[in-house]
Protein backbone atom coordinates (compact mmCIF):
# COMPACT_ATOMS: atom_id res chain seq x y z
CA UNK A 1 0.00 0.00 0.00
CA UNK A 2 1.46 3.67 -0.67
CA UNK A 3 2.15 5.57 2.32
CA UNK A 4 -0.63 7.96 2.61
CA UNK A 5 -3.01 9.34 4.72
CA UNK A 6 -6.19 7.17 2.89
CA UNK A 7 -4.56 3.63 4.70
CA UNK A 8 -4.05 4.89 8.08
CA UNK A 9 -5.46 6.01 11.31
CA UNK A 10 -8.89 4.87 13.03
CA UNK A 11 -10.89 5.44 9.62
CA UNK A 12 -9.29 2.30 8.24
CA UNK A 13 -9.89 0.18 11.44
CA UNK A 14 -13.82 1.11 11.30
CA UNK A 15 -14.18 0.45 7.97
CA UNK A 16 -12.28 -2.69 7.85
CA UNK A 17 -14.77 -3.84 11.13
CA UNK A 18 -17.89 -2.47 9.29
CA UNK A 19 -16.49 -5.14 5.78
CA UNK A 20 -15.65 -7.69 8.39
CA UNK A 21 -19.07 -7.71 9.95
CA UNK A 22 -20.77 -7.58 7.00
CA UNK A 23 -18.90 -10.22 4.77
CA UNK A 24 -19.43 -12.56 8.06
CA UNK A 25 -22.86 -12.54 8.14
CA UNK A 26 -23.47 -13.49 4.34
CA UNK A 27 -21.09 -16.30 4.72
CA UNK A 28 -23.11 -16.87 7.64
CA UNK A 29 -26.40 -17.09 5.47
CA UNK A 30 -24.93 -18.91 2.94
CA UNK A 31 -23.67 -21.48 5.35
CA UNK A 32 -27.05 -21.49 6.72
CA UNK A 33 -29.28 -22.03 3.51
CA UNK A 34 -27.10 -23.75 0.98
CA UNK A 35 -23.74 -25.99 1.66
CA UNK A 36 -22.64 -25.96 -1.92
CA UNK A 37 -22.45 -22.39 -1.56
CA UNK A 38 -18.99 -23.22 -0.29
CA UNK A 39 -17.45 -24.38 -3.98
CA UNK A 40 -18.60 -20.87 -5.00
CA UNK A 41 -16.88 -19.31 -2.03
CA UNK A 42 -13.61 -21.44 -2.70
CA UNK A 43 -13.63 -19.89 -6.31
CA UNK A 44 -13.97 -16.98 -5.15
CA UNK A 45 -10.88 -17.28 -2.76
CA UNK A 46 -9.23 -18.52 -5.41
CA UNK A 47 -9.74 -15.37 -7.55
CA UNK A 48 -8.44 -13.25 -4.70
CA UNK A 49 -5.26 -15.11 -4.31
CA UNK A 50 -4.48 -14.37 -7.92
CA UNK A 51 -5.19 -10.78 -7.89
CA UNK A 52 -3.27 -10.08 -4.57
CA UNK A 53 -0.62 -11.55 -6.64
CA UNK A 54 -1.30 -9.40 -9.69
CA UNK A 55 -1.61 -6.13 -7.61
CA UNK A 56 1.83 -7.55 -6.21
CA UNK A 57 3.61 -6.78 -9.50
CA UNK A 58 0.97 -4.56 -11.31
CA UNK A 59 -1.58 -2.49 -9.41
CA UNK A 60 -5.08 -2.39 -11.32
CA UNK A 61 -6.35 1.33 -10.17
CA UNK A 62 -9.88 0.46 -8.85
CA UNK A 63 -8.52 -2.82 -6.94
CA UNK A 64 -5.88 -0.79 -5.52
CA UNK A 65 -8.69 2.40 -4.55
CA UNK A 66 -9.64 -0.58 -2.60
CA UNK A 67 -7.49 -1.82 -0.86
CA UNK A 68 -6.32 1.36 0.29
CA UNK A 69 -9.17 1.30 2.31
CA UNK A 70 -8.90 -1.63 3.80
CA UNK A 71 -5.91 -3.14 4.01
CA UNK A 72 -3.67 -2.54 6.57
CA UNK A 73 -0.41 -1.01 6.65
CA UNK A 74 1.18 -4.16 8.24
CA UNK A 75 -0.28 -6.75 6.04
CA UNK A 76 1.95 -8.90 4.19
CA UNK A 77 0.23 -9.00 0.90
CA UNK A 78 -2.54 -6.80 -0.85
CA UNK A 79 -6.72 -8.04 0.53
CA UNK A 80 -4.68 -10.26 3.28
CA UNK A 81 -7.97 -9.46 5.37
CA UNK A 82 -10.11 -11.19 2.86
CA UNK A 83 -7.77 -13.35 1.74
CA UNK A 84 -7.46 -14.82 5.23
CA UNK A 85 -11.44 -14.69 6.28
CA UNK A 86 -12.27 -16.99 3.37
CA UNK A 87 -9.56 -19.30 3.87
CA UNK A 88 -9.92 -19.67 7.69
CA UNK A 89 -13.81 -20.37 7.19
CA UNK A 90 -13.63 -22.40 4.14
CA UNK A 91 -10.92 -24.96 5.85
CA UNK A 92 -13.56 -24.96 9.11
CA UNK A 93 -16.38 -25.52 6.88
CA UNK A 94 -14.78 -28.27 4.28
CA UNK A 95 -12.61 -30.17 7.06
CA UNK A 96 -14.86 -29.86 10.30
CA UNK A 97 -18.51 -29.58 8.78
CA UNK A 98 -21.23 -26.57 8.71
CA UNK A 99 -22.58 -26.33 12.27
CA UNK A 100 -19.00 -25.73 13.85
CA UNK A 101 -17.92 -23.34 10.46
CA UNK A 102 -20.97 -21.62 11.64
CA UNK A 103 -20.37 -21.06 14.94
CA UNK A 104 -16.82 -20.11 14.35
CA UNK A 105 -18.05 -17.38 11.93
CA UNK A 106 -20.40 -16.15 14.36
CA UNK A 107 -17.57 -15.85 16.68
CA UNK A 108 -14.94 -14.19 14.57
CA UNK A 109 -17.69 -12.04 12.79
CA UNK A 110 -18.70 -10.70 15.60
CA UNK A 111 -16.44 -11.04 18.55
CA UNK A 112 -13.41 -9.69 16.76
CA UNK A 113 -15.14 -6.08 15.88
CA UNK A 114 -16.81 -5.55 19.35
CA UNK A 115 -13.46 -6.18 20.89
CA UNK A 116 -11.47 -3.92 18.70
CA UNK A 117 -14.17 -1.26 19.51
CA UNK A 118 -14.49 -1.56 23.81
CA UNK A 119 -10.76 -1.75 23.91
CA UNK A 120 -10.55 1.22 22.32
CA UNK A 121 -13.18 2.83 23.77
CA UNK A 122 -12.59 1.93 27.90
CA UNK A 123 -8.84 0.76 27.22
CA UNK A 124 -7.55 -0.23 30.96
CA UNK A 125 -5.52 -3.38 31.80
CA UNK A 126 -3.66 -5.12 29.17
CA UNK A 127 -3.59 -8.55 28.59
CA UNK A 128 -0.01 -10.07 30.07
CA UNK A 129 0.44 -12.74 27.93
CA UNK A 130 -0.15 -10.00 25.03
CA UNK A 131 0.43 -6.43 25.63
CA UNK A 132 -1.29 -5.25 22.21
CA UNK A 133 -4.74 -6.31 23.57
CA UNK A 134 -7.00 -5.08 26.74
CA UNK A 135 -8.74 -7.01 29.21
CA UNK A 136 -12.10 -4.98 28.30
CA UNK A 137 -11.36 -5.57 24.80
CA UNK A 138 -10.94 -9.50 25.12
CA UNK A 139 -14.14 -9.92 27.55
CA UNK A 140 -15.89 -7.86 24.99
CA UNK A 141 -15.03 -10.18 22.12
CA UNK A 142 -17.01 -13.14 24.04
CA UNK A 143 -20.13 -10.99 24.75
CA UNK A 144 -22.20 -10.78 21.49
CA UNK A 145 -20.79 -14.20 20.09
CA UNK A 146 -22.46 -15.66 23.58
CA UNK A 147 -25.71 -14.39 23.16
CA UNK A 148 -26.38 -15.12 19.23
CA UNK A 149 -24.96 -18.80 19.98
CA UNK A 150 -26.68 -19.35 23.23
CA UNK A 151 -30.26 -18.05 20.61
CA UNK A 152 -28.84 -20.32 17.90
CA UNK A 153 -27.68 -23.47 19.30
CA UNK A 154 -27.60 -23.41 23.34
CA UNK A 155 -25.61 -21.51 25.81
CA UNK A 156 -23.06 -23.97 27.08
CA UNK A 157 -22.21 -24.19 23.12
CA UNK A 158 -21.74 -20.47 23.96
CA UNK A 159 -19.53 -19.84 26.08
CA UNK A 160 -17.22 -22.66 25.02
CA UNK A 161 -17.45 -21.09 21.65
CA UNK A 162 -17.00 -17.85 22.76
CA UNK A 163 -13.96 -19.00 24.90
CA UNK A 164 -12.39 -20.45 22.25
CA UNK A 165 -12.31 -17.50 20.03
CA UNK A 166 -11.31 -15.09 23.04
CA UNK A 167 -8.33 -17.26 23.77
CA UNK A 168 -7.06 -17.77 19.82
CA UNK A 169 -7.92 -13.73 19.69
CA UNK A 170 -5.50 -12.70 21.91
CA UNK A 171 -2.43 -15.32 21.50
CA UNK A 172 0.75 -13.30 21.06
CA UNK A 173 1.81 -14.36 17.45
CA UNK A 174 3.69 -13.22 14.66
CA UNK A 175 2.72 -11.10 11.85
CA UNK A 176 2.13 -14.14 9.13
CA UNK A 177 -0.84 -14.85 7.01
CA UNK A 178 -1.33 -18.53 8.93
CA UNK A 179 -1.58 -16.53 12.03
CA UNK A 180 -3.70 -14.01 10.91
CA UNK A 181 -6.79 -13.35 13.49
CA UNK A 182 -9.03 -14.61 10.46
CA UNK A 183 -7.23 -17.57 10.21
CA UNK A 184 -6.63 -18.27 13.96
CA UNK A 185 -10.27 -17.05 15.61
CA UNK A 186 -12.56 -20.12 13.27
CA UNK A 187 -9.86 -22.51 13.12
CA UNK A 188 -9.47 -22.43 17.22
CA UNK A 189 -13.21 -22.44 17.38
CA UNK A 190 -14.08 -25.12 14.57
CA UNK A 191 -11.56 -27.81 15.72
CA UNK A 192 -12.19 -27.03 19.70
CA UNK A 193 -16.46 -27.50 18.90
CA UNK A 194 -15.57 -30.74 16.74
CA UNK A 195 -13.78 -32.40 19.41
CA UNK A 196 -15.94 -31.34 22.42
CA UNK A 197 -19.17 -32.46 20.53
CA UNK A 198 -17.82 -36.02 20.43
CA UNK A 199 -17.04 -35.63 24.36
CA UNK A 200 -20.36 -33.64 25.08
CA UNK A 201 -23.87 -34.88 23.93
CA UNK A 202 -26.04 -32.34 22.28
CA UNK A 203 -23.03 -29.87 22.28
CA UNK A 204 -23.87 -29.18 18.58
Amino acid sequence: MSPGVVGTGEGIWLRRKVFHTTVGVVFLLSIFLFDQFKWFYLFVLGCGIVLSYVMEKKPIRFIKWFLDRYDKLEDIVPGQGPITFFAGALFSWFVFGWEPAAVSIIVLSFGDPLAYVMGEAIGGPKIPWNRRKTVAGSLSFTVFPFLLISLLWNPLLGLLAAGLGAIGESLPLPNRLVTDDNMIIPLTVSAGIWVLSMLIPGLV
